[in-house]
């Protein structure tokens, strides 16, 4: 069944917004996907949390199919992966559209998986389902029927960091850590994951601050750019983020990407998994 809100459809260009970001093509509106739905090669993909496949069937943008798996700890293998997304509907040459209810901190994991895997045709939904909504464009109650298809993984490691490498990134100028998390527990204020702090050296980037609180939708490139001048990053060296289970650290390294960093990986076990061994150092000195 499908659904329509009671207000007005937004107007104008959908690409005005998209015009400042290094790489625009991973990054797209509403008034694109509105305009492609009925685009046989481009799948729609409702990414939230998993455990949300209520509020899924609750509502969703017409077509999508739910994501009701993980995609970010532990690491798929490529042949589960590629089996995943298949089901999924999701091919070698599919444009693949991502969303969330939580401003694209969910559905970066899947970004990011498909780029780990070697899907270059991924792109997230600026805003996802609050800006769909607010739009005034239908929503779907019911689950699409999808055809599985055949994905080939080509599986990129540069997009994966390992403890050993964030090990060796501490004393190495040339690879830049980035903790994704909330600045209070960044600081060692709040405790989340065993132990207080951050991993030494690592620069304090949050996620939250990235994304409109209110409308769900990505901050300005120049907003962004402020943000990482700020940290004095240098977008031509290696960048590996994290955070606690490699959500955040997933839609981080969209951001950079996306803000034209070269060389982007995610630390995928974060302080789940550092802070478990006591030999890894963190600290509480910024």
């Amino acid at each position: 069944m499908i659904l329509t809100a009671g207000v007005a459809p937004a107007q104008g260009s959908s690409s005005s917004f998209r015009d400042t970001y290094a790489r625009p093509e991973i990054l797209t509106d509403v008034a694109w996907l509105a305009a492609h739905l009925d685009d046989p090669t481009v799948r729609v993909v409702d990414a939230r949390i998993p455990f949300e496949g209520a509020l899924y069937e609750a509502a969703h943008i017409p077509g999508a199919v739910f994501a009701d798996m993980f995609f970010g700890v532990p690491i798929m293998p490529p042949e589960a992966f590629a089996s995943a997304v298949g089901l999924l509907g999701i091919g070698d040459d599919t444009t693949v559209v991502i969303y969330d209810t939580d401003g694209g901190a969910w559905g970066a994991r899947l970004w990011w998986a498909l780029k780990l895997h070697g899907h270059d045709r991924a792109m997230m939904l600026n805003g996802g389902l609050r800006q769909w909504i607010m739009a005034g464009l239908p929503i779907e109650t019911t689950a699409p029927t999808v055809a599985p298809t055949s994905f080939t993984p080509v599986t990129d490691l540069r997009w994966l960091a390992t403890a050993d490498e964030v090990r060796a990134a501490i004393d190495d100028p040339d690879v830049a850590i980035v903790d994704t998390l909330p600045l209070p527990v960044y600081r060692g204020d709040i405790v989340p994951y065993g132990r207080p702090g951050h991993i030494p050296t690592a620069l304090s980037f949050p996620t939250p601050d990235t994304v409109d609180a209110v409308a769900l939708t990505l901050m300005p490139a120049e907003a962004l750019s402020r943000m990482l001048a700020r940290l004095d990053l240098d977008p031509t060296k290696r960048t590996v983020t994290y955070c606690g289970g490699g959500f955040y650290g997933a839609h981080a390294a969209f951001v950079l990407y996306l803000m034209g960093f070269d060389d982007v990986a995610r630390y995928a076990g974060s302080l789940m998994e550092w802070t478990s061994d006591p030999s890894n150092p963190m600290t509480t000195v910024p």
